[in-house]
């Protein structure tokens, strides 16, 4: 009995060990705890610090909204520099298309939608094959935080603050038929809750650099903190880039959003896997050690 408890604490302390090396305070991917259970099981806690999180950091939150305000009131100029240089810079790139595109699209996807989502469910097949769980569990992750970014940010702040989009060009204003205009201060025309892609009344926050950075987050947090979904993140961003049609601030609310969407989904699955290990004090006549206890 010693010997089987010492066994599993010494295993335990060795995945322990690895796991610190390869991503901080994750629990070992060689454990499989049960992605089924962790998903649901997390469901009411990601839901909760969606909601209370901006309360629960007062000052960050403060300070985030005001750096978007003073963004809000420069967005004119900021925006036309952004149309005349990054724009400019990036016009008639586009990822190419994938051979299952055609379909999706129609759906109302746009192109880069379909390379993010291929590449989580390759991410996904690629962990089910080979057995690397922290590729399934990346997979798994990133898809509640697409289904987050899409209510927090296409269904609920869109809805609210029905802010107007830019015109194309903001040197030659042209907004005759109302979609678009050039007045950052162009909010509250509701229309009710979007679903489908719409463009008026719908610029902020960007819902695609949302869901574009709370994958890049999940995916950077599992690795290691590591800039490459960051990089891929941009690359889907830039791709067809005057499609966008958004202000600055609503690009960086919705990266800001996103990101943070991403770190609740890495923090409460997190905060699961720890629970799900316990550590209990051994006594026996033989001597003394540490029982552990993995619960799936």
């Amino acid at each position: 009995m010693f010997k089987r408890h010492i066994s599993q604490a010494l295993i335990l302390a060795l995945c322990l060990m690895a796991s610190f090396a390869k991503a901080d305070g994750d629990i070992p991917f060689t454990a499989k705890t049960s992605l089924w259970n962790e998903t649901v099981s997390t469901l009411d806690d990601d839901a909760k610090a969606l909601i209370t999180a901006p309360f629960k950091s007062p000052r960050k939150t403060a300070t985030a909204l005001a750096g978007i305000g003073v963004l809000v009131l420069l967005d004119k100029p900021l925006t036309r520099v952004y149309q005349n240089t990054v724009e400019e810079a990036f016009d008639g790139f586009a990822l190419p298309n994938l051979p299952w595109e055609k379909k999706l699209t129609e759906l109302g996807l746009a192109s880069e939608d379909v390379w993010m989502l291929s590449g989580i469910a390759g991410s996904y097949a690629y962990g089910a094959i080979t057995g690397d769980e922290r590729s399934k569990r990346a997979a798994v992750l990133s898809s509640k935080a697409l289904a987050y970014s899409f209510v927090t940010s296409q269904l609920v702040l869109k809805t609210v603050f029905a802010r107007k989009r830019p015109c194309p060009d903001l040197d030659v204003p042209n907004c005759a038929d109302g979609t678009f205009t050039d007045d950052p201060l162009d909010f509250g025309n509701f229309h009710g809750v979007t679903v489908a892609p719409d463009a008026y009344g719908t610029s902020m926050p960007s819902y695609h650099f949302t869901q574009y950075f709370a994958v890049a987050r999940v995916y950077s947090g599992l690795y290691g903190d590591s800039w490459v979904p960051y990089g891929a993140a941009s690359l889907l961003a830039v791709s067809n880039i005057r499609g966008h049609r958004h202000w600055v601030s609503d690009m960086v609310a919705g990266t800001a959003l996103g990101i943070g969407i991403g770190e609740i989904v890495l923090r409460n699955s997190d905060a699961y896997r720890a629970r799900s290990l316990t550590a209990a004090p051994l006594v026996t006549q033989n001597g003394t050690g540490l029982s552990f206890e993995m619960t799936f």
